[in-house]
């Protein structure tokens, strides 16, 4: 198995309080699942370091399971803690994965010296990692975005926020602020004002699609995950190269 030294911040609410909006997986053991389910690729993969960071003070794994996981020689870091969820319910799930990032950011001892780190939603994996994080090599990537395409037959003006590659940095000056601003009443969600926030400070580029796979917690269906022909190699996004 390939090892890939990075870290992966994988976001999660495993044990989401009753009464959120656009929440249709609502079960806990359903969550768990399907998140376990995306953990396992991310480790069989080869990732190196994986933070899961939890809004909803519980903890995906066992004792057993991350002595398990570290057979593969993945180091596995969980820390939680416990979301206002009256936040959460009147600005929407966005604002409150950047609070959940921003709590990672602050606590996690394997993001503490990290410059850079990748971030996924709990319940997705990217199938491509690897091309990806080659990608992010050859490229000089300090940061990396994609347009959020769906399956090719809209188009929105936002960003795909269940996977990106970003500097320290970038995520403190620009993306946190940007999910602050998250307001699914009426000021638009996170992927709106990422994207906006992403134009104004990164390049626009033309690069591999991640091939994300896994659920999605507000519709509790599958992702599409198909091809969308050059679009699979010519993906519309923005970059941010290190400063050589």
């Amino acid at each position: 198995m390939r090892k890939i030294p990075v870290t992966v911040l994988i976001t999660t609410a495993n044990n989401p309080p009753e009464g959120l909006p656009h929440l249709e997986m609502k079960s806990s053991i359903q969550r768990r699942i399907a998140a376990k389910a995306a953990l396992y690729f991310w480790v069989s993969q080869g990732v190196q370091q994986i933070v899961l960071a939890d809004a909803t003070a519980s903890n995906l794994l066992s004792i057993s399971e991350i002595s398990e996981i570290s057979l593969s020689g993945a180091s596995i870091e969980q820390i939680s803690y416990e979301q206002n969820s009256n936040d959460v319910a009147t600005r929407g799930k966005g604002y409150g994965e950047g609070e959940l990032i921003q709590f990672a950011l602050d606590n996690s001892r394997l993001l503490k010296d990290e410059e850079n780190f990748f971030k996924s939603s709990g319940k997705t994996y990217v199938r491509n990692f690897s091309e990806i994080y080659d990608l992010v090599c050859e490229a000089n990537a300090s940061s990396l975005f994609w347009k959020h395409l769906g399956d090719g037959t809209w188009m929105m003006f936002w960003a795909d926020c269940r996977f990106y590659y970003s500097s320290r940095e970038f995520a403190i000056q620009y993306l946190l602020p940007a999910y602050s601003q998250a307001d699914d009443r009426d000021k638009g969600a996170c992927e709106y004002h990422i994207y906006n926030v992403l134009n104004r400070k990164l390049k626009l580029v033309n690069a591999l699609r991640p091939l994300i796979s896994g659920f999605s917690g507000g519709t509790g269906m599958q992702y599409f995950d198909g091809s969308l022909g050059t679009l699979d190699y010519r993906c519309p996004g923005w970059i941010q190269e290190r400063n050589i």
